[in-house]
Parts: structure tokens; C-alpha cells; sequence
């Protein structure tokens, strides 16, 4: 994917660019496709040029590696998970060894404290000078997190070293269910408010079709993020295909590859690493003699990350959902929807999974279902999509399932979303 240019930008994301201050903290919002990792780019190039030495924070390393084909446009700009970032900012302060709760759990009151207890002309706090952070998703970093954040910009700022944040969010693409931070708080963390010209707001939307756009905003849950402008664009109604097991579903997407020729494809997977493995497994045996490059990405097996090809057509990507944050293809396959247990959860992490799932995609979004008793009641997963009325997407059974769908989708007592939500109050 071609990284916009500075004339590519749409008049919200000029505004950030030449209108947010470059001291303290800033925050931008904005839902899927409204440019949020590419304004990040933007804004640590201008970072540099202003000699404010940026670093950008991205989620996880697959993210990492996805916005690092944008390397050459960005050069000598440090890309890295915040896990790499603080263990490394932490050893140039000689400050030993890295306060932790756990092994990824940081403890951020005592790191807290034990900045803040550094004399003001040490020199281990000019070398604790971070230049300007900038992080990427930050909806999904703890709130304690940007409490220490913001306490120690103001306490460098009192000592007289200028350091700067950057934070871009939404809080409808929250996927960890314990380690996140409400843009309210974020905001209210580092001092920032509208007021004070430090909140920006990002709302047209660069990546989806029209029709893949309606369908994801259906799983929006909230409005402090806002949702995007609908796209003009226009393509194929996403669709809900029923397979019967996993070798009908590898069959098709085999089969869809095979008149899909200049693409970049994604199989997103909701699921166990395992089951991630085992899609992967069977398209890489359908597409062997294919000019499709294969390759796939688990937690378990992290260090071929830098081996992923974002860049080339011709290139079918099968992850977890835990991983496809940030990302985005030309034809997106979610599997494994009927998995989901909403007992105990109301839905809401189980919609926004699903919101940013169905944002992946750029042209075409195919919702996979397999192995589903059509005689028996719909899993949680199949409730939560739009009911067939509402013309959001269209339904289809292959092979035995063909002719058990329409009587199968009578009998779902579907979710829908709250009546307050964006899906029934925004207008497009």
C-alpha cells in the first residue's frame, strides 16, 4: 500500500499535522481507516525534523513489522512495542533493573517513584529525555500507564527538560479486556483537553467500502470516539458463508485466490493459536503450486514476525485476532465467529472484536462460519451479526448447509445493539 504524502491528506489530518503543538501532550481519536498509524508517521517525521528525536510505540510486533514497509519513507525513526521501548529507556537512565508485577506487567508506581526521587540536575534524568514518544492504539495500554506518563512530563518540565507525547486512540478497538484506557482518561491522565487545543479529531474514513463500513459500524458499542464518515466508494455486501467443516472453507478460499490475482488476502482467526496453525496448514497444502506466498504468524512462534510480507500482491496472511490490530487487506476472511461465549460478558468485547475485525478490510469481507448444527439453536457468534433484514450483508450455505440456511436464520433470537448506539443514532 502506497504511504500517503503530505498533499494526500484529508483536512483533519493537515490540521494535526500543522496545528498540534510540538510540546507536552497530545491526543488524536479516531475510528478504523481515518489514518491514525499513518498520521503517526507523519508526525514523527515532522518530530525529527523539528529534532525532538520520535519514537513510535506500536501495539505488537506484527503491527510493527506492517508499518515498518513505510521504513523508507520514515527513516532512521524508531519503530518498536512499548515492552522493547521502556526495557531500552530504562537501561539509558542506568536506572537497574525494570520495576515489573510480573514478567509483561510493569510496575508503573514504582517506576513512578523512582524517577520522580532523582535530583533535578542528575544526570540519569537527562537521560531519561525520551525526545517525543509517539504511541499507536493506545486504547489498549493500561490507565496506570499514562498516569506515570503524564506525572513525569510535568516533573521534567518542572526540572527544566522538554519532553513530548503523542497519543492516538479510539475506544471502540479496545481487545484487551483488563489492560486498556478510556480516551476519557487518557486524556485526563496527561492534562489534555478540546480546550486547550490539544485533542484532535480524525473522522473520514480511507479505507473501507461503503457497504463494508455499514457492517462494521453496526458493532461500534460507543460514541466517544465517534464514527467515521461513511466512504463513497462503493463494493460487494460482506457476506456470511456457512461451511460445513474446515476443509469446505479452505476449498473456497482456495478457489477465491485463484480469481483474486494482484491481492493482498487475510485469514483472521478467532480461535486458539492451534486453530490458527491448522488454517494455515490447510490453505498453504490448496495453494502449493499457486503464485500465492503463504504465511501465517502465532505468539508461540514471534520470532518469524520480521519474515511477514506486507508489501507484495499475491499474498494470503493467516493470523490470530489478537494480532490484526492496525492491519488491513484488500479481501478479509474472519473465522471462527462461532466460537465466541458471550456468558458473562454482555456482548461488548465480543462486538468490539468484531468491530475491528470487519474494519480490516478494503474491499471485501467474508464472515466464515463452519461446522454449525443447522437443526440446533445459532451459537453466540452467529447473534451478534446483523438479522437479515437490515440488508447489512447477505447469508450464504455451501455444500449440505446450502439448503438449511434460511429456515437456520428463522430461528436466531439475534443481539442487536443498544438503542442508543451508533449503528441506530449516527447519520451517514
Amino acid at each position: 500500500m502506497k504511504f500517503p504524502s503530505l498533499n494526500d491528506l484529508d483536512r483533519e489530518q493537515k490540521r494535526v499535522y500543522g496545528q498540534a503543538p510540538n510540546d507536552g501532550a497530545i491526543l488524536v481519536v479516531g475510528p478504523p481507516g481515518t489514518g491514525k498509524t499513518v498520521m503517526a508517521m507523519h508526525r514523527a517525521m515532522k518530530c525529527q525534523i523539528l529534532g525532538q528525536k520520535p519514537s513510535v510505540i506500536m501495539f505488537n510486533r506484527v503491527l510493527r513489522r506492517y508499518s515498518s514497509a513505510w521504513s523508507g519513507i520514515a527513516k532512521d525513526i524508531e519503530l518498536t512495542t512499548m515492552h522493547t521501548w521502556l526495557n531500552a529507556w530504562w537501561r539509558k537512565g542506568r536506572m537497574g533493573h525494570l520495576p515489573k508485577v510480573s514478567r509483561w506487567v510493569v510496575d508503573w508506581e514504582e517506576l513512578l517513584d523512582r524517577v520522580i526521587a532523582l535530583d533535578p540536575g542528575s544526570k540519569k534524568l537527562a537521560d531519561l529525555n525520551w525526545g517525543h514518544l509517539i504511541i499507536d492504539e493506545g486504547q489498549d495500554f493500561p490507565e496506570e500507564m499514562y498516569f506515570c506518563l503524564g506525572r513525569i512530563l510535568k516533573h521534567f518540565k518542572r526540572c527544566g527538560i522538554s519532553m513530548q507525547l503523542t497519543v492516538f486512540a479510539d475506544d471502540n478497538q479496545r481487545l484487551q479486556k483488563e489492560n486498556n484506557c478510556t480516551v476519557k482518561n487518557i486524556a485526563a491522565n496527561l492534562g489534555i483537553s478540546q480546550d486547550n487545543n490539544r485533542e484532535f479529531f480524525l473522522s473520514k474514513n480511507h479505507r473501507n467500502t461503503l457497504e463494508v463500513a455499514k457492517f462494521a459500524r453496526f458493532f461500534q458499542v460507543g460514541k466517544t470516539s465517534g464514527s467515521s464518515k461513511l466512504p463513497s466508494k462503493s463494493g460487494e455486501l460482506p457476506s456470511v458463508d456457512f461451511f460445513e467443516n474446515d476443509r469446505g472453507l479452505s476449498d473456497f478460499v482456495a478457489r477465491k485466490l485463484k480469481i483474486s490475482v494482484g491481492r493482498q488476502v487475510g485469514v483472521i482467526v478467532n480461535g486458539s493459536q492451534k486453530d490458527v496453525k491448522r488454517v494455515k496448514n490447510q490453505l498453504e497444502t490448496r495453494l502449493k503450486d499457486s503464485n500465492w506466498k503463504t504465511q501465517f504468524y502465532t505468539s508461540s512462534e514471534w520470532k518469524t514476525v520480521d519474515e511477514l510480507d506486507f508489501s507484495s500482491p499475491n499474498t494470503l496472511t493467516v493470523l490470530h485476532q489478537a494480532s490484526a490490530k492496525g492491519l488491513e487487506f484488500d479481501i478479509v476472511f474472519y473465522v471462527g465467529l462461532e466460537r465466541v461465549d458471550m456468558d458473562g460478558s454482555g456482548g461488548m468485547n465480543e462486538r468490539m472484536a468484531a468491530y475491528v475485525m470487519a474494519s480490516r478490510a478494503r474491499e471485501e469481507l467474508r464472515i466464515s462460519l463452519t461446522g454449525l448444527d443447522m437443526d440446533a439453536s445459532a451459537p453466540d457468534g452467529v447473534k451478534l451479526l446483523p438479522r437479515p433484514a437490515l440488508k447489512l450483508c447477505r447469508f450464504e450455505g455451501f455444500d449440505d448447509q446450502k439448503p438449511k440456511v434460511a429456515s437456520f436464520l428463522e430461528k436466531v433470537d439475534w443481539r442487536e445493539p443498544e438503542e442508543d448506539s451508533p449503528f441506530w443514532t449516527e447519520v451517514a
